[in-house]
Parts: C-alpha cells; structure tokens; sequence
C-alpha cells in the first residue's frame, strides 16, 4: 500500500472510530458527572417551600447575607490545587489509627467519638452509634480532583453497624456519592436539611429512610433527638444549583448528653441564639479550616470559632474540617496550630484525636499530634 493510500484510509477510517470512541468516552464521563452531582427537588416540592421566610426567587437565603470579595489577592496555587498535589499538603505521613469493623464494641458506648478526618464522625451516644457527612474518597465529581493528603482512617466497606447517618448539607466534601450507593441497600436511617432528600433518593435510598429537617425542626431517630438549626453557609453540587438545597447545624441530644454539630458555618449571630436557646453543650464540634478573605462568611476564621464556641456555651471543643483536605490555600496545619494557642489562652479544653482514634468527652486526653 502506497503512503497516499495508507494515509487517506487513515483519514477515512481510523480517524471517525478513533472519533467515535472518545464521543462515547467523553459522553459517559459527562453521564458520570451529572450522575455525582446528584438529583433536586421536583417542581411540587418546591411550590411547598414557598412561605418559608429563608427560601426567596427558588433558593435558601442565609439569616445575615454573605460576601464574596473577588478583589482580594488569592494565595499561591489557586484552583490548580485541586487538580495536582497542593503545596499546602503535609510532607509527611500522618498518623493515624486504623480501623475497621471489629474495633467498634457490639454495644455502643453512652458518650465517645470517633474522628475520621474532616467533618466525618462517628458518635456513640446513650448505646446508639451514627455517623456523619461520610466522606471516604476525594471531594469532586471527577475522580483524582480534591484529594485526600491522606487514606482514611476506616474504609468505607468496614463501617460498623450504625443507627443513623446525618448528612449536614450537599457539598462533596460532606456528601459522598459512593458511600450512599454503597448503602443504599441497608436500612440505616439518614437524616439531613430540606431539599438533601432528593440527592439521596435519586442514588438508591428509599424515601421512607430518609428525614428532612428545615431550621428548627426535630426528628427522634433511633432514641437520639435531632434538631437542625441555622448556619451561615451555601450548598450546591454543579455551577446552576447553588442554595437550591438547604445547609444547617444540628443538635444530638440522648441520655442526658447534648452535642453541637456545625456543619460548616461562618460566624454569625446564630451562634448566640442557639447557645442561649439550647446550650450549655456538653461537646462542640466546630469547623477551623476553608477560611479565606475572599468568603469570610462562609466559613470561620480560628479566632472566630473559639467565639462560635463560647457563644454556644460550649464545654469542650472538637476542631472538624481540617487535616483532609487543601480548601482554602493555606497551610494544613496552620488552622489547628492557631486553634490550639487560642483554645490554651482562653482555658477552653480542647479534644484533638488522631484521625481514627475514639475519645470520651471529658474524660479523655488528647496530644498535639499535627506538631
């Protein structure tokens, strides 16, 4: 075959199959994506939401507004971060302590937690275990973007028995596509803001599981009592479904015991009402990192979560969202390290597990392992 024959039949042939296969490849990566991103509510659903004093022009609105200052000087890296290893990335293993199925007693204690990174926890509270905002993998649609600094403490597949999954809101570093598919054939309870229902419901879980809380309702589930109450956040999964689900803090109240769950939060004036309506709190758990000048009210400064917490009435703090994940271009360590100064000159007692290791609230020591 001559060059000129063999490169028109390249033309004629190779080319479109070549064509064809990456058209279908692209098209079942594009189906993957919209398949993570998850379902939202139907038209009905949303006539209903109507009234509520926090849903405007077909979205959620936060208590006080928040800004986004674009004008401000982003730090070193930028959005490239997601795609390659971050810069503010440890350079060192971390420790942590290994878990899976068998290191949880049969019988759920009466008051300990569980960190597994980030906002991930498992709570034993009056004989009752639950888990929430379970994320095991990277936090993005695509595979590879977001990623962990490190392997979770506990794989997905070696959970224990649990009586409820709480899901604080639907951004993917606190709603997990494969962990809800993986469970969507148990029959463990989730409960989570308005709206979250129908990401759930379109991967697999029942309706019937699943409970939907606006600000200030409570749901008793497995004898534990749930409330969600406000927060200073957002929600969204793609570029067109920004606050079309709601965001919230929660409360567990069993046996006597009452922890705070923030979610993700920034400061505000919420704070205060719930520590005077609900408070004290036995345990708080509240975010330190994703902090940046450019979305002050989205997430909380250091200094901001030791107010966050006395203004809850907090007696022990429990730093989350942190040590998993690069969100806010700065160093990994620096918000626990800030958060740690803070909580010793304020004399608030502070619980810093290792990822993976299990503490009961007041009675157990934590060191500085981040140093």
């Amino acid at each position: 075959m001559t060059k000129s024959k063999l490169k028109r039949k390249l033309f004629t042939v190779v080319l479109p199959v070549a064509a064809g296969v990456f058209t279908l490849l692209f098209a079942a990566a594009c189906c993957n994506v919209r398949k993570r991103m998850g379902e939202l509510p139907d038209e009905a659903e949303i006539r209903r939401r109507a009234a509520l004093s926090n849903y405007k022009d077909g979205r959620f609105v936060n208590q006080e507004p928040v800004t986004l200052d674009r004008k401000k000087v982003a730090s070193s890296g930028g959005m490239w971060r997601f795609l390659f290893s971050s810069e503010n990335a440890p350079n060192r293993e971390l420790p942590t302590v290994p878990r899976n199925r068998t290191s949880f007693p049969a019988e759920p204690a009466e008051f300990s937690v569980t960190w597994l990174g980030h906002s991930s926890l498992i709570f034993e509270l009056g004989g009752k275990r639950f888990l929430t905002d379970p994320v095991f993998g990277n936090a993005a649609p695509l595979p590879g973007i977001v990623r962990r600094y490190c392997a979770p403490p506990l794989p997905r597949r070696e959970l224990p028995e649990l009586d409820f999954i709480l899901i604080s809101h639907d951004h993917y570093d606190h709603l997990e596509y494969d962990t809800i598919r993986a469970l969507r054939d148990s029959k463990v309870p989730f409960v989570t803001a308005l709206g979250v229902g129908a990401r759930l419901r379109g991967w697999g879980i029942a309706a019937d599981r699943i409970h939907e809380l606006h600000w200030h309702d409570s749901a008793t589930v497995a004898g534990v009592k749930i409330t969600a109450l406000p927060a200073r956040h957002f929600s969204g999964r793609s570029l067109k479904d920004r606050d079309r689900t709601l965001w919230a803090s929660y409360i567990f109240e069993a046996n006597g015991k009452k922890i705070f769950f923030g979610g993700d939060s920034g400061y505000g004036k919420h704070f205060r009402e719930i520590g005077d309506a609900h408070g004290p709190f036995d345990l708080t758990c509240l975010e330190i990192d994703a902090w940046n000048e450019r979305w002050p009210d989205n997430h909380m400064f250091p200094h901001q979560t030791i107010r966050a917490h006395r203004d809850l009435r907090g007696r022990e703090l429990l730093p989350i969202h942190w040590g998993v994940f690069d969100l806010a271009m700065h160093p990994w360590d620096e918000s626990i390290r800030q958060i740690a100064g803070l909580a010793a000159e304020s004399e608030i007692p502070l619980l810093t597990p290792r990822m993976g290791e299990t503490v009961t609230p007041g009675q157990s020591e934590t060191g500085r392992w981040w140093e």
